[in-house]
């Protein structure tokens, strides 16, 4: 294969303006049939986009060639299928090969339209598929739109591993960049063979649990006592076997997985639970005013005064087109979902957290935007998806649970919840969903208009959404504008003399504590820089990609600060600096923030901060950070012409319920 790709390579090499037809030729025989099966697409496509990573030949025009000709050769084969029909099964090399057609056939029967779209990155059904879809009659604007769509997400995911290894080539030495293609490369194979084996045991826990189900079912049939059961949990569809057993077995374990995590929280405290404060403290350090606006746009969804005119109007709507059950159901979900989050509600009385200017009246746990979306929107999505049929409905439960998701986040973003609240309030809608489609579930129904509910539920969701936003946005963005932590003012003197601790004495990454403050300064930001640069100190070079792949493949490298920079009070530091102390090989890094005190006499914060040596590769996540003595020498030169006044002290610390002693450098101006 390498004496077909090599030379292919090195005459475009030479000849880089004929690079878009190469490309063209290349993935457009690749794809149509017959000649897809000698043609090493794959490789080639990978060996040019090296070429395009590289900048030998221009990326982005190679893409969209590489995307045309997918498309062709696509349409060749189809329109080749269309034609000729069962003629083909008669003509070479089918005839002699019936088999392959075959499998092609229980593919597209299999998947139907969206076949195009995935034998399009299988390989042994790529240029076959598109041909059977044309011999069995499928609608060519159905077949265009899949070609299209899957040749926009094929071209760059097959020239993407050469795209990386050309531009890491230009930038790295040779020996890491296969490292970092090697590592990625690995990476992807272990999230793909992840899936594949869930995928696999789950099928297997199916086909075990199926039987088990069945005779379960069976035994309560019989039974006195609870034969009752399979009359409540009955399927209107007959082969159904076992009934709605799985979604009333959930429906259990949901609601006293509940009903612990509300106790548990209410007898500890949300805020002494560590994942409560290592989100909490997550979020806020995220927090920026573009996001903020956007996550108070989608937190509004789930907003009460949005969400139940959806609930009425779809019931009104479906009352209007003769659908009694599919309506009361409707009108449950609001009901159920609105009446547990006021009782729960008053039942834990949980606090809410602090952080925001002006946090909602009412009581944290469960999240009430929380549990609105997810209830609603997703027993929405349940009942339209009944009129599509299985192995479409993921177009319509996809976008709901997304939408249920996102909106979680938005109420864990601008610090309204903490992470229990909005676990609890997944797990209390899903308890109230399973209840609700069990009921549906009992006796058939007529399909629903998808189309039209489809029109009431969008129209009614803008019309009430709008409406709320006009009329409340700049009350809401005020109410969780992000409070800051509170200042204190001290006396420089007092510091310096009682070596005064600060209320938080580490910095912390992801919300974890990562590294103690060794460092505290008491001075103007920019003359600190100043010294700090006439002494050795430098800028480090912005973070790019390249120093992103180093970190992430796990390279051995000193030269690469790590990919997120811990943080202080919820706030990334203002001045981050690097130095190889006596021109050695391990690279220190300094980084200082405002604490929330201010220095009574110049009304400038005192800055906080860490000294640390960066570890050579980004397996620093898993371990202990390296603490280091900090001296006076390390960050500048004390001698008498020097400007600063410094001493170290010992202060006691805590850290995971131990108290340590850690050395502090004081630094203060001269008197």
């Amino acid at each position: 294969m390498s004496d077909i790709v090599s030379p292919l390579l090195q005459w475009l090499n030479a000849n880089p303006e004929w690079a878009g037809v190469a490309t063209f030729v290349i993935s457009a025989a690749e794809s149509v049939a017959i000649i897809g099966t000698v043609v090493p697409g794959s490789v080639t496509m990978t060996a040019i986009g090296t070429l395009a990573g590289a900048g030998i030949i221009p990326l982005w025009a190679t893409i969209i060639w590489a995307m045309l000709g997918a498309i062709v050769g696509d349409g060749i084969s189809y329109w080749i299928g269309h034609y000729f029909k069962d003629r083909l099964r008669r003509a070479w090399p089918f005839k002699n090969n019936p088999g392959v057609l075959e499998k092609g056939e229980v593919f597209v029967h299999k998947y139907g339209v969206m076949s195009v779209f995935i034998g399009r990155f299988v390989g042994p059904v790529r240029a076959l598929v598109p041909l059977v879809a044309g011999m069995l009659g499928m609608k060519p604007l159905q077949f265009t739109i899949a070609n299209v769509t899957s040749a926009i997400g094929w071209a760059p995911a097959y020239m993407l591993p050469g795209i990386l290894l050309g531009a890491a080539s230009t930038e790295l030495p040779p020996d890491i960049a296969i490292h970092v293609i090697l590592v990625l490369f690995l990476i992807f194979l272990f999230i793909v063979l992840c899936f594949w084996t869930t995928y696999k045991l789950l099928q297997l826990i199916n086909q075990q649990a199926e039987q088990i189900l069945i005779r379960f079912w069976e035994n309560l049939k019989k039974s006195r006592r609870f034969h009752l059961a399979t009359v409540v949990l009955q399927h209107h569809n007959p082969k159904q076997y076992y009934g709605q057993l799985i979604l009333a077995f959930y429906f259990l374990l949901t609601s006293l997985s509940f009903l612990a995590l509300i106790t548990y929280v209410k007898c500890v405290g949300p805020n002494h639970l560590l994942v409560n404060e290592v989100v909490f403290h997550l979020f806020r350090g995220l927090r920026q005013p573009t996001a903020d606006n956007m996550m108070l746009g989608i937190t509004l969804l789930g907003q009460k005064e949005v969400i139940l005119p959806v609930v009425g109007a779809l019931f009104f709507w479906l009352l209007i087109t003769q659908r009694m059950r599919a309506a009361f159901h409707i009108l449950a979900l609001g009901i159920f979902a609105a009446g547990s989050i006021f009782v729960f509600k008053e039942l834990t009385h949980t606090l809410r957290p602090w952080g925001i200017v002006n946090s909602p009246e009412t009581y944290s746990m469960p999240s009430g935007h929380t549990t609105l979306a997810t209830t609603i929107y997703m027993g929405i999505a349940f009942i339209l998806a009944t009129t599509l049929p299985l192995k479409r409905r993921w177009l319509i439960y996809v976008p709901a649970t997304f939408l249920a998701f996102v909106i979680s986040i938005s109420r864990l973003y601008l610090g309204a919840h903490w992470f229990t609240d909005v676990l609890s309030a997944w797990l209390l809608s899903a308890a109230i969903l399973m209840v609700v489609i069990i009921s549906f579930r009992r006796q058939p129904e007529k399909p629903i208009n998808l189309l039209s509910t489809s029109l009431v539920c969008g129209a009614s969701l803008f019309l009430s959404y709008a409406f709320f936003y006009y009329h409340h946005i700049d009350q809401l963005r005020a109410n969780y504008a992000l409070l800051n932590w509170p200042m204190a003012e001290i006396n420089l003197e007092e510091w310096w003399q009682k070596d005064d601790a600060i209320p938080a004495s580490h910095v912390s990454l992801f919300g974890f504590p990562s590294q103690n403050i060794n460092i505290q300064w008491a001075g103007n930001l920019k003359q600190i820089k100043a010294t700090l640069l006439k002494s050795g100190w430098t800028t480090p070079p912005a973070r790019d990609w390249i120093s992103t792949l180093h970190r992430m493949t796990d390279i051995k490298s000193p030269e690469y600060l790590p990919m997120v920079s811990p943080q202080y009070l919820d706030k990334k530091p203002e001045l981050i600096l690097a130095k190889r102390p006596y021109g050695g090989k391990k690279l220190l890094v300094l980084r200082l923030w405002a604490s929330n005190r201010t220095i009574h006499e110049t009304q400038q914060p005192l800055w906080v901060g860490t000294i640390g040596s960066v570890p050579r590769s980004y397996s620093w996540l898993f371990r202990k950070p390296n603490e280091c003595n900090v001296t006076p020498k390390m960050v500048f030169q004390p001698d008498k012409s020097t400007q600063w006044q410094w001493k170290i002290v010992t202060l006691p610390l805590s850290n995971h319920h131990t108290t340590i002693n850690q050395k502090i450098l004081l630094i203060r101006e001269k008197k």
